[in-house]
């Protein structure tokens, strides 16, 4: 049995640079506009909250109650998860999740070194 070591190389990397462009190729993007538009907006969408005591914490299906941001916690450098309100007064920033061409054309550069990075390793003896 034959195995074509080039076909294979040029698979995985295409394999590798389709995978990495779907999951990569987006990032936090500061929104500028008022708390109650980008809340609004978003949803279905995370929403990340910076507060002004530096905490940082991804919210869910977040929603404006009041003079509060409540949704469901996801992650960020507080403990816990689950049901989360935080006051309007003591949010810095809201950041949303958005397209970044500068990290998509730096991983379509990264991605391009695979097949190379695979010539090297394999060590022909003859």
């Amino acid at each position: 049995m034959y195995l074509d070591i080039g076909r294979f190389a040029r698979s995985a990397a295409a394999a590798a640079v389709t995978v990495f462009a779907a999951a990569s190729c987006q990032a936090w993007k500061v929104e500028r506009r008022p708390a109650a538009e980008v809340i609004g907006n978003a949803r279905s969408e995370k929403v990340a909250v910076t507060m002004n005591d530096a905490r940082w914490v991804v919210l869910e299906r977040a929603v404006i109650r009041s003079d509060s941001i409540v949704g469901e916690r996801v992650t960020g450098n507080t403990y816990g998860k689950g049901r989360t309100a935080l006051a309007l007064e003591d949010v810095r920033a809201l950041e949303t999740r958005r397209f970044s061409f500068l990290r998509t054309i730096g991983l379509g550069v990264m991605a391009s070194f695979i097949p190379s990075l695979y010539r090297f390793a394999i060590v022909d003896n003859e």
